[in-house]
């Protein structure tokens, strides 16, 4: 094998790679060895059959093959000879000159036809040589909050809100926002009842969102046993395709009123949610508020050591790593601006001063990426297949009634499954270097801790977004019986679908 350099600008690597016919014909000769003793070809005993009729059956066939395997084997060595690391896929060329289809398979065609030698160059960005930074001379601050009284007791009347009680309305009474309602319904869509569209003793929280738009309103000021027709009209996403942007009508009764009532918090409602008792539950509430405040400090002083790391570090990026981190932060922007029914140019003002933002935010994703990936290998930083495993799960909850699917999805996609790994790995690089630099804590209010981290950045993270999306949900629930069957209701879902 010969290997000559043709370029090497800055990370850019062109090297030519020659390959004897001999080593090519050497390994068809061993290819077709092997087959000699397993093939049966008509009119010869097993093992008999003559090389030179096994290349004419089966060289066109193997030749590809022992192509492909040679190119992977030479450029591998090309690589270890000359110590360098690929930042990408190396792009492989067999024809010299403008890129063609056509030139390269009539250029592969005569190697497979033994009348030419292999030759093939090899296109590649290299990782950049990468010296950390003196440790000692960067210094952050950790913002650390203590749990008060006032928190806990803020945190209890959040509990409380979301665990309403609720007394019945008396028979005179008309009904309010806010109040829970027990209704039967029958829907119906050009006079005719459709599978799914009823319910008896349905609860519904007027103001809740739960109903399809404009079913809560109508159910406002109407008393226990009043008989109604709701009017409204699918939504045009409706999961249930024949019943999309119809006008249905529900003709529903009212069978109960209910009004909220104040929640006391005290002992009787600390067991209604499991606790021993009142101080049980400030415990619990108190520990869960310091794990929080732990995370959120962890994260803010994450992004500082980050900050000081982009600022010491200084090598030059490999430009395909940079372009293709600024297409997926800026596909990622545009989906989610679309995603929200809007357009592009609603949003964004200059699209090419955003795009240059988003390019600044790419070449510090990418230098801190290949930063951490060089403290990971030279300490031998790894992960555990169990905090892989607790890390799968723990998204896979994020999608609701499709764990296993997602699950699934990471486990058959090793790129996605990075995406799981990295973060884990990035945290424990993360936590070796704090025990290097300076670290002082600093004494901060619940407030002031909250509202510098919601004030941050989030860009700086460079997690990818290479997971499986969400199913999009809509304004109406579709649910499905044990027996399969589908209920169209006009109802929302709150679960992430």
């Amino acid at each position: 094998m010969n290997i000559s350099e043709i370029s090497a600008k800055d990370l850019t690597r062109e090297v030519k790679v020659e390959v004897p016919k001999g080593e090519i014909e050497n390994k068809l000769v061993s290819k077709l060895e092997e087959l000699k003793n397993t093939v049966q070809l008509k009119g010869f005993r097993p093992g008999k059959v003559p090389l030179n009729h096994l290349r004419r059956v089966f060289g066109q066939r193997l030749m590809p093959e022992i192509i492909e395997e040679t190119i992977k084997e030479t450029s591998a060595k090309v690589l270890s000879d000359r110590n360098e690391k690929p930042a990408i896929q190396p792009k492989i060329n067999f024809y010299d000159g403008k890129p063609s289809e056509e030139k390269e398979k009539e250029a592969i065609d005569k190697v497979i036809n033994a009348e030419k030698e292999l030759s093939y160059t090899m296109i590649y960005e290299i990782i950049p040589e990468i010296i950390s930074p003196k440790y000692e001379t960067i210094s952050i601050t950790k913002r650390v909050a203590k749990v008060t009284a006032e928190d806990i007791k803020e945190a209890l009347d959040r509990i409380a809100a979301e665990n309403k009680s609720y007394e019945e309305r008396k028979s005179a009474e008309k009904s309010k926002d806010g109040d829970q309602l027990t209704i039967d319904f029958i829907g119906k869509i050009d006079g005719e009842v459709f599978d799914g569209g009823s319910a008896n003793d349905a609860p519904l929280v007027i103001g809740s969102g739960a109903f399809i738009p404009g079913f809560e309103e109508q159910l406002k000021d109407v008393k226990n046993g009043d008989e109604i027709n709701v009017k409204v009209k699918f939504p045009d996403d409706y999961q249930v395709e024949h019943l999309a942007g119809k006008d249905a009508v529900f003709e529903t009764k009212i069978k109960k009123i209910e009004k909220p009532v104040a929640t006391k918090v005290n002992e009787d409602f600390s067991k209604k949610l499991g606790f021993e008792n009142l101080q049980k539950l400030k415990d619990q509430i108190s520990e869960q508020l310091e794990k929080d405040y732990e995370s959120i400090s962890k994260s803010d002083l994450k992004r500082k050591l980050m900050d000081g790391l982009d600022e010491k570090l200084k090598f030059d990026l490999p430009p395909t790593l940079v372009s293709d981190e600024a297409d997926i932060i800026w596909n990622n922007y545009k989906r989610d601006i679309e995603s929200s029914g809007k357009k592009i140019e609603d949003v964004v003002k200059d699209e090419k001063k955003t795009k240059k933002e988003y390019d600044e935010i790419a070449k510090r994703r990418v230098k801190l990426g290949l930063f951490f990936n060089k403290i990971a290998e030279d300490e031998t930083i790894t992960v555990t297949d169990d905090e892989v495993n607790r890390a799968l799960f723990e998204q896979a909850r994020n999608y609701p009634g499709q764990e296993s699917e997602i699950i699934k999805f990471y486990q058959e996609n090793p790129n996605a499954m990075v995406q799981i790994k990295s973060p884990l790995i990035e945290d424990k690089v993360v936590d070796f270097i704090l025990t290097k630099v300076k670290v002082k804590n600093e004494n901060v209010t619940r407030s002031e801790l909250l509202g510098h981290d919601h004030d941050q950045n989030h860009d700086h993270d460079h997690d990818h977004d290479t997971k499986p999306k969400k199913k999009s949900s809509t304004k109406a629930k579709v649910a499905k019986d044990k027996d399969g069957s589908t209920n169209a209701k006009p109802k929302t879902t709150k679960n992430k679908k």
